[in-house]
Protein backbone atom coordinates (compact mmCIF):
# COMPACT_ATOMS: atom_id res chain seq x y z
CA UNK A 1 0.00 0.00 0.00
CA UNK A 2 1.89 3.05 -1.27
CA UNK A 3 1.49 6.41 0.43
CA UNK A 4 1.25 9.64 -1.52
CA UNK A 5 2.19 12.51 0.81
CA UNK A 6 1.29 15.00 -1.92
CA UNK A 7 -2.32 13.83 -1.58
CA UNK A 8 -2.17 14.12 2.21
CA UNK A 9 -1.86 10.38 2.77
CA UNK A 10 -0.08 9.18 5.86
CA UNK A 11 0.49 5.73 7.34
CA UNK A 12 -0.31 5.43 11.04
CA UNK A 13 0.03 2.54 13.45
CA UNK A 14 -3.07 2.00 15.57
CA UNK A 15 -3.64 -1.05 17.79
CA UNK A 16 -0.63 -2.80 16.22
CA UNK A 17 -2.03 -2.38 12.70
CA UNK A 18 -0.98 0.02 9.95
CA UNK A 19 -3.72 2.16 8.43
CA UNK A 20 -3.60 4.55 5.52
CA UNK A 21 -5.17 7.86 6.50
CA UNK A 22 -6.02 10.93 4.48
CA UNK A 23 -7.55 14.24 5.46
CA UNK A 24 -8.99 16.21 2.56
CA UNK A 25 -10.41 19.71 2.61
CA UNK A 26 -13.89 18.16 2.59
CA UNK A 27 -13.06 15.94 5.56
CA UNK A 28 -11.57 18.90 7.46
CA UNK A 29 -14.78 20.87 6.87
CA UNK A 30 -16.79 17.91 8.18
CA UNK A 31 -14.54 17.67 11.25
CA UNK A 32 -14.96 21.39 11.93
CA UNK A 33 -18.74 21.12 11.52
CA UNK A 34 -19.02 18.06 13.75
CA UNK A 35 -16.81 19.53 16.48
CA UNK A 36 -18.08 23.08 16.02
CA UNK A 37 -14.49 24.29 16.12
CA UNK A 38 -11.84 25.32 13.60
CA UNK A 39 -9.17 22.76 12.71
CA UNK A 40 -6.38 25.06 13.91
CA UNK A 41 -8.08 25.40 17.30
CA UNK A 42 -8.43 21.62 17.46
CA UNK A 43 -4.75 21.13 16.61
CA UNK A 44 -3.72 23.69 19.22
CA UNK A 45 -5.80 22.01 21.92
CA UNK A 46 -4.33 18.61 21.10
CA UNK A 47 -0.83 20.08 21.28
CA UNK A 48 -1.43 21.22 24.87
CA UNK A 49 -3.20 17.98 25.89
CA UNK A 50 -6.60 19.68 26.10
CA UNK A 51 -8.46 17.15 23.98
CA UNK A 52 -11.62 15.12 24.32
CA UNK A 53 -11.91 11.52 23.21
CA UNK A 54 -14.80 12.59 20.95
CA UNK A 55 -12.38 14.94 19.15
CA UNK A 56 -9.93 12.11 18.53
CA UNK A 57 -12.73 9.82 17.39
CA UNK A 58 -14.09 12.36 14.89
CA UNK A 59 -10.67 13.11 13.38
CA UNK A 60 -9.82 9.41 13.18
CA UNK A 61 -13.17 8.62 11.56
CA UNK A 62 -12.64 11.03 8.68
CA UNK A 63 -8.92 10.32 8.32
CA UNK A 64 -9.37 6.55 8.27
CA UNK A 65 -12.31 6.69 5.89
CA UNK A 66 -10.35 9.10 3.67
CA UNK A 67 -7.61 6.47 3.54
CA UNK A 68 -10.06 3.91 2.20
CA UNK A 69 -10.87 2.12 5.47
CA UNK A 70 -14.53 1.19 5.92
CA UNK A 71 -14.83 1.73 9.67
CA UNK A 72 -17.79 2.70 11.82
CA UNK A 73 -17.75 4.61 15.13
CA UNK A 74 -17.71 1.39 17.18
CA UNK A 75 -14.65 0.19 15.19
CA UNK A 76 -12.88 3.47 15.86
CA UNK A 77 -13.79 3.31 19.55
CA UNK A 78 -12.26 -0.16 19.69
CA UNK A 79 -9.08 1.12 18.00
CA UNK A 80 -8.86 3.95 20.55
CA UNK A 81 -9.38 1.52 23.46
CA UNK A 82 -6.81 -0.95 22.14
CA UNK A 83 -4.21 1.71 21.29
CA UNK A 84 -4.53 4.06 24.26
CA UNK A 85 -5.41 7.72 24.44
CA UNK A 86 -1.88 9.15 24.47
CA UNK A 87 -0.66 7.13 21.44
CA UNK A 88 -3.89 7.97 19.58
CA UNK A 89 -3.41 11.68 20.33
CA UNK A 90 0.17 11.43 19.01
CA UNK A 91 -0.98 9.79 15.76
CA UNK A 92 -3.79 12.32 15.30
CA UNK A 93 -1.23 15.09 15.83
CA UNK A 94 0.98 13.57 13.10
CA UNK A 95 -2.00 13.52 10.75
CA UNK A 96 -2.89 17.13 11.46
CA UNK A 97 0.70 18.30 11.05
CA UNK A 98 0.95 16.44 7.74
CA UNK A 99 -2.17 18.09 6.37
CA UNK A 100 -1.68 21.57 7.84
CA UNK A 101 2.00 22.17 7.12
CA UNK A 102 2.91 24.18 4.05
CA UNK A 103 5.56 22.35 2.06
CA UNK A 104 5.39 24.64 -0.93
CA UNK A 105 8.70 25.88 -2.28
CA UNK A 106 7.18 29.17 -3.33
CA UNK A 107 8.89 32.18 -1.84
CA UNK A 108 6.87 34.22 0.59
CA UNK A 109 6.46 37.78 -0.56
CA UNK A 110 7.08 40.27 2.23
CA UNK A 111 5.16 43.51 2.57
CA UNK A 112 8.33 45.43 1.54
CA UNK A 113 8.51 43.43 -1.69
CA UNK A 114 4.84 44.11 -2.38
CA UNK A 115 5.35 47.86 -1.80
CA UNK A 116 8.39 47.85 -4.09
CA UNK A 117 6.39 46.04 -6.79
CA UNK A 118 3.57 48.60 -6.52
CA UNK A 119 6.01 51.52 -6.81
CA UNK A 120 7.57 50.03 -9.94
CA UNK A 121 4.22 49.66 -11.75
Amino acid sequence: MGMNPLKGEILVKLADKDYKCRLTIDSIIRIEDELNEGILQVAQKISIADVRIKTLQVILKYALRGGGNDLQNNDINRIIANTGIVPIAAEVTKMLVAVLQDDSNESNTTSDEVNTQKKNQ
